[in-house]
């Protein structure tokens, strides 16, 4: 009996140490060894990058930083902000035939009306009061240029006195706080018998937003006392202007006419037939001609995807002291999105 005690009390603990791992039952050994301690002095690492510390023993409470690490196993993305849209420009436009000098000087059929470069004084309350920043002017004279350059601080024109003498009687003016000239140009137009003079094409960059848009102004012959069947030379004048309308069109920059016509059914009615242009005074030509009503010869037409609002015609006493035609003003809607170059970011240079 006792025997077997001992013998089972062998068997127990050769099992336990086996289970701990002390014993090293290697082939072709008839003895049992226990394992020696590792002699270096630097634990093994894995073949996997670490990725953070998780080689920390476990201590049975999860720490907040390994908590949170648990929560953003998954983040939700940011979404990244939208892409900015194209900015709308809104401004007041108008045509102004400022009745030049020599129609109040020696007799003429104005003359109890002030002298030009007088009424260069009036004409410049007239914008301002209207809140003007884009205006085509026709019979604007050298000595009422010089009267407007000395008075109406914070604007440009052209060509004014850049191109020839009668060239610049036709000018497109515009505020330098509002907007710059990208590029000058001008398009050869019959006058009175046929005379050429260049009228100016502008394309103006508004500061603020970096829109651009083509402004026109032109003045066709009248028939007149002095200048008597005009009618063919206006009708060349409206086919190249038609000409440049399609142009410009075909940039995908809005553009913008002003301009003494010296017609009205007949050029409403070609231009709008002929190009896809508006006039801001309404009307329509889709399947016939409509013309608006009252019908000026003083004209503001524009692409069609520009918005037209407020379109006004001031005949005011102001205006009458100042000029023998009305002064047409339109408040003007540039919606970029609409017009492929319009917009023009500005490059921002590094700070």
């Amino acid at each position: 009996m006792a025997a077997f005690v001992l013998l089972l009390v062998a068997v127990w603990g050769a099992g336990f140490l086996w289970v701990r791992g002390d014993l090293d039952p290697s082939p072709g050994q008839g003895a049992v060894s226990a394992t020696r301690p590792s002699v270096s002095a630097a634990p093994s690492q894995s073949s996997r990058p670490s990725t953070g510390p998780t080689a920390n023993p476990y201590t049975g409470k999860v720490t907040p930083a390994e908590e949170r690490r648990q929560v953003d196993v998954n983040p939700v993305r940011v979404r990244p902000r939208p892409l900015a849209l194209p900015p709308v420009v809104k401004f007041t436009m108008a045509t102004f035939n400022l009745l030049g000098s020599s129609h109040t000087r020696g007799g003429g059929k104005a003359s109890r009306m002030a002298s030009g470069p007088q009424r260069i004084a009036n004409a410049v309350s007239i914008l301002d009061s209207h809140g003007v920043s884009v205006v085509g002017f026709q019979e604007f004279q050298p000595d009422q240029r010089r009267a407007f350059a000395g008075r109406a601080r914070g604007w440009e024109i052209y060509p004014g006195d850049g191109l020839g003498r009668g060239d610049g009687e036709n000018s497109v003016a515009w505020r330098t706080d509002t907007w710059e000239l990208v590029k000058p140009g001008s398009i050869p137009i019959p006058y009175f018998n046929g005379r050429v003079r260049q009228m100016p094409s502008v394309l103006l960059r508004n500061k603020e937003t970096g829109v651009q848009a083509y402004f026109s102004n032109f003045h066709n012959p009248a028939d007149t006392g002095r200048f008597r069947n005009q009618g063919r030379f206006r009708a060349v004048a409206t086919s190249r202007e038609i000409t440049l309308f399609n142009q410009l069109e075909s940039t995908g920059i809005p553009q913008f006419v002003t301009g003494d016509m010296n017609d009205r059914a007949e050029y409403f009615c070609r231009v709008t037939g002929s190009t896809p242009l508006i006039a801001a005074a309404g009307g329509s030509n889709n399947g016939g001609c409509a013309v608006p009503r009252p019908t000026q010869i003083d004209w503001i037409l524009g692409s069609p995807k520009v918005e037209f609002s407020d379109y006004s015609v001031d005949r005011d006493a102001l205006v009458r002291r100042t000029t023998d035609h009305p002064v047409v003003f339109t408040q003007v809607t540039i919606d970029a999105l609409r017009f492929k170059g319009a917009y023009e970011p500005k490059a921002v240079t590094p700070g």
